[in-house]
Order: structure tokens, then sequence, then C-alpha cells
């Protein structure tokens, strides 16, 4: 499949991770998942102010960050690692016949103009009757959203015995109030091959350091 994305092959003899790569490659299931929560007070109160969709408004911020961390970019195809230039966004949404459906939701730097289209693609996928919508490559972030209720772990659906290409794939729960702030269940599924806990961490850094900008 054709991917949006240029990309680049990062040779495994001494890389940096060369041994951590050889070691994680031979797991039936490599993914490692880690749950946590943001505060995402100021984008919230920055939402409400302008009239914008939240849960959009959180999508674009966690492309924003990851497009950040090295390690979000990386991908194996063929037994090589390659990294990405950039990434878009591929999440479930829920149609109208309560039925889910991948969809495709493409980058933009301002936050104004992803929640302007990410509301067009979601009125016509709801009237869907395909399970993928849009592009459907391997330079996304997978997201899902579970905004009925917080949650305190959460694990992905995967195959066994087949190469898998380590698309990061991170899960949202329903917002918790906790007296003026607002904090975001989050699942991160990383391919620890390709990336550990520390990048988790720099990636919940970007995530901070994005949402701190609609600071009112």
């Amino acid at each position: 499949m054709q991917n949006r994305y240029s990309k680049e092959i990062i040779p495994i003899k001494g890389w940096e991770r060369e041994e951590t790569f050889r070691f994680f490659s031979t797991f039936t299931q490599p993914f490692f998942n880690v749950h946590t929560e943001a505060d995402i007070t100021p984008l919230y109160q920055y939402c409400k102010q302008h009239g914008l969709s939240i849960s959009l408004a959180y999508m674009h911020a966690t492309v924003q960050a990851a497009r950040q961390v090295e390690n979000f970019l990386l991908r194996i195809e063929n037994g090589q690692v390659v990294r990405y230039s950039g990434l878009d966004l591929s999440t479930t949404i829920l149609k109208d016949n309560k039925q889910i459906a991948f969809t495709h939701f493409p980058y933009h730097e301002k936050l104004a103009d992803f929640c302007a289209e990410g509301a067009r693609i979601i009125a016509a996928v709801k009237q869907s009757t395909k399970l993928f919508n849009g592009h459907q490559g391997i330079d996304l972030l997978h997201m899902t959203t579970l905004p009925w209720f917080t949650f305190r772990g959460m694990e992905h659906a995967f195959s066994i015995g087949q190469e898998d290409p380590g698309v990061p794939k991170i899960g949202y729960g329903k917002l918790e109030m906790r007296g003026d702030q607002v904090y975001l269940p989050i699942s991160i599924g990383l391919h620890h091959a390709l990336a550990d806990g520390y990048h988790m961490h720099l990636f919940m850094e970007e995530l901070t350091r994005v949402v701190q900008r609609y600071t009112l």
C-alpha cells in the first residue's frame, strides 16, 4: 500500500537499538502497553471558548506530540527498520448503525483546520457502509476512543505469526472532571523492538507541551 510520507531506511547493523531490536523481534506479541492519564485542562477550556470538538482537539494534540518523538515514526517493513517523515491518524468512528469504521484523518498544522476537516470526515463516515475509510497505510497512529467510561487498562487486538510493522496504538477513555481540572485516560501501546518506556515518557512530555500552548 502506498504511504503518504517519505521514509528512510535505518541500517540495523550498528544501530543503537540493534540488540534490543533483534531480541524483541522474536516475540510473537512484541507490544507493551502503559495506562496513564493526561491533564488536558487548557485544551479543554480553549475548545469550549472557541466552539471546537474536544475529541478532535486531543486527536490533533496526539499526532502533534507523536511527530516530535522519533521512535513513534519508526516502522518495520520486510525485516528492515524505516523512519517516516510524518504521521497521520487513523481512528475508530462510531457509525449511525453503531458499527465502527477505521477512518483516516489527514494532519493539519492548525487545530482549527484539523477540526474543520475532521467534522466533515466524521459526518460522511457515519453514513458509510465501509469498515475502512481513507488511507490505511503504516505511516499512521492507530487510535480509538471509549468515551462512555474511564478505564485503568486496555489491550488491543493483534495477529500472531506475522510481521507487525509496529504502528503505535493509542486509546482514550471518558474525560474525568476533578474540580477545575480535566483529565483524559490514555493507553499507549508500542512495539518493543522500536521503543521503550522512556519513549512513552517523551511522548507524554510532548503531549503536555502541546496542551499547554492553549493556556488562556
